[in-house]
């Protein structure tokens, strides 16, 4: 284990000394301490002054290298840091950076070999991704999917065997003098980590969730890479890693399985389903919606087709929650942050799965939809949900452009609102709703009564054009193409609209939604008047208002799993399926908990204990005699 230098008790201007840098007191990792390894062709790389070389500038062709460090600190940690110089040119494959699980991959020794440098997918091991191989390709369904001719300089994030996400960097980093400065850390939160990346001085991911990267121990590895028809150079230095303090444990979620394997087809397009979440009453930091499109075989629809999941609110009213546009014939996961939903998400809730209609040939998807429940204190919760324009607009022509879909809107604040955000999900349809980009702005005024009524406009482009980059491919189909909000094998990804700093609590404001129409495409065949009356957009939208979190007990660990017949447990009432809160006052979380608390109550000479049990949303208390309750339990 590295250890810093100490300290020192007098300020170091006072013995005529400038203070050490950062980089002083956290020196880099000495490069002839790396484990270098092999895969391809080549000599292999090699440590070069303070740094490593991984490919052989003199052999071209199919290298696969890689260098590890052992490992730099025992045991998971809530946040990490590396930094580093990367020097890279132009050509292909590109490299990696690696947090290789150690109890997968050892603390010591060499790295794993990385079948795809560019897309690094290892078994419970984050990692990210450098790809300056993506050549423009027109080819419609070709598994290339730069046809704009975007710059050859990619990156990815890679956790637990799966590419979650990839973005062309905003700078160029390729060929910079000295190496392109690298950054990459994480936080642990609630359900997974943020993780920011910077490479030549600018963000290309700024606190990006990924999902289920809970704290692990870790080491850092580096692996580089040629293709068979491209080669560049990659080399680091000035590397740092910089692991922080001891991660507190991490209690498994509360996962609750919604759907399992459903298949649609021309006579049924979705499926319900009526299911038991936690009780409101219980805190969690994040809920994560996992939804999935499996290999149906021949049942296998070949088209991309339109599909969401729907909760029936509390009023028993359907609403759409996550739409998602199906695949060309290409397996999907995707999980989705949904917890801003959680007033929906309690208690015995219906919720629903389509997917399009029209089938080819009578086919269908097979798909399946969780949900997970993570443990933790939220700072603020969502405890109102106001839904403002929800179906489809029809542009009908350039004078209505959506104008009599798009009403405005009047909302009263509650007084205790601390946050508010729109939530607005938008696909647009027809030849020119879908390959047609469309300008709107959201006017948000937060006191209609007032004199002078200020307003606020928030402005976007209903265009995706990062389509080709979609982390379910290649696809069958065009899948490469850019289009209005959406993307074959993708959910649709929120326009966030944050109100906090203009709103007024206890006041009533308004919203209004001002489409633009359809700009003259300037080249090409221009579309009819009739051709742009047939686009359509579905909207799904939301006003999420937010308040001081009220301070929700922290969920139940302690399932009950089995009642003995005739024991105290039966003889009370309490069921399997029940979760055991509180013995005797005292919050039982483990098996042993809850014999130090029979332990207690006996030596106290009680006659009687409180017992809680939560079944649903329902708290129920009963009295027991001190001693073995004659269930079993199961905690997570």
């Amino acid at each position: 284990m590295r250890t810093k230098r100490p300290v020192l008790a007098l300020p170091l201007l006072l013995l005529g000394l400038a203070p050490a840098s950062a980089e002083e007191k956290d020196p880099p990792l000495a490069a002839r301490n790396a484990h270098l390894s092999c895969y391809g062709e080549g000599a292999g790389p090699f440590v070069e002054g303070d740094g490593l070389r991984l490919l052989d500038a003199a052999l071209s062709r199919s290298q696969n290298n890689a260098a590890a460090f052992d490992a730099e600190a025992r045991g998971a940690r809530g946040s990490a840091a590396m930094s580093c110089r990367i020097s890279v040119k132009q050509g292909g494959e590109g490299g990696a950076i690696l947090f290789l699980s150690t109890a997968e991959y050892g603390v010591r020794g060499a790295a794993p070999f990385v079948r795809d440098v560019s897309r690094p997918e290892l078994r419970k091991s984050f990692a990210v991704g450098i790809d300056v191989h993506e050549p423009k390709n027109e080819e419609p369904f070709g598994e290339w999917g730069n046809y704009q001719g975007a710059p050859e300089r990619l990156v990815s994030l890679c956790f637990d065997g799966r590419e979650i996400v990839k973005r062309v960097a905003p700078a160029e980093f390729r060929g910079v003098e000295g190496g392109a400065p690298c950054e990459v850390s994480w936080t642990h939160v609630p359900g997974g980590a943020e993780v920011t990346v910077s490479l030549a001085g600018a963000k290309v991911y700024d606190r990006h969730f990924v999902a289920g990267m809970d704290p692990y121990e870790c080491r850092l590895a580096f692996a580089a890479g040629t293709r068979a028809d491209a080669a560049t150079e990659f080399a680091v230095r000035d590397v740092r890693f910089r692991p922080g303090e001891p991660a507190a444990p991490v209690r498994a979620p509360i996962d609750v399985q919604v759907f399992n394997h459903v298949l649609t087809d021309n006579k049924r397009q979705s499926f319900d389903s009526e299911v038991e979440l936690p009780p409101a009453e219980w805190a969690f930091g994040r809920v994560l919606m996992t939804i999935e499109i499996h290999d149906a075989g021949e049942l296998w629809d070949e088209w991309d087709r339109c599909g969401e999941v729907y909760v029936w609110d509390k009023e028993g009213k359907k609403r759409g929650i996550v739409p998602f546009i199906t695949s060309y014939r290409t397996p999907c996961r995707w999980v989705v942050d949904v917890t801003h939903f959680r007033p929906w998400l309690s208690g015995r809730t219906k919720l629903e799965i389509e997917a399009g209609t029209n089938f080819y040939k009578g086919r269908g998807y097979m798909m399946s939809a969780s949900l997970s429940f993570h443990h933790g204190q939220p700072g603020d919760e969502a405890f109102r949900i106001l839904p403002l324009w929800n179906g489809t607009a029809r542009y009908r022509s350039d004078e209505n452009r959506f104008a009599d879909f798009f009403a405005p809107v009047e909302v009263a604040v509650p007084p205790e609102t601390t946050s508010a955000r729109v939530f607005c999900t938008t696909t647009g349809h027809s030849q020119v709703g879908e390959f047609t980009p469309s300008k709107r702005a959201v006017v948000f005024t937060p006191d209609v009564a007032a004199e002078t009524k200020a307003a606020h406009r928030h402005e976007s482009v209903l265009w995706r054009d990062d389509c080709w980059l979609n982390p379910n491919r290649p696809q069958y189909g065009t899948w490469k193409y850019s289009r209005a909000g959406w993307a074959p094998g993708d959910v649709v990804h929120p326009w966030w609209i944050d109100l906090t700093g203009q709103m007024a609590p206890g006041k009533t404001a308004s919203l209004r939604y001002e489409p633009s129409p359809y700009e003259d495409p300037g080249e090409g065949e221009r579309p009819t008047a009739a051709q742009k009356a047939e686009a359509s957009h579905n909207v799904r939208s939301y006003l999420i208002l937010s308040r001081a979190a009220k301070g929700a007990l922290p969920a139940p660990t302690a399932r009950i799993i089995n009642v003995v017949d005739g024991g105290v447990a039966a003889k009370l009432g309490v069921k399997v399926g029940d979760w055991l809160e509180s013995y005797d006052g005292r919050r039982i979380e483990t098996v042993d908990d809850l014999r130090e608390a029979i332990g207690a109550a006996q030596q106290a000479g009680k006659q009687g204990v409180p017992v809680v049990v939560w079944r649903g949303a329902e708290k129920i208390t009963v009295t027991a005699p001190p001693g073995r309750l004659g269930i079993g339990l199961s905690v997570r």
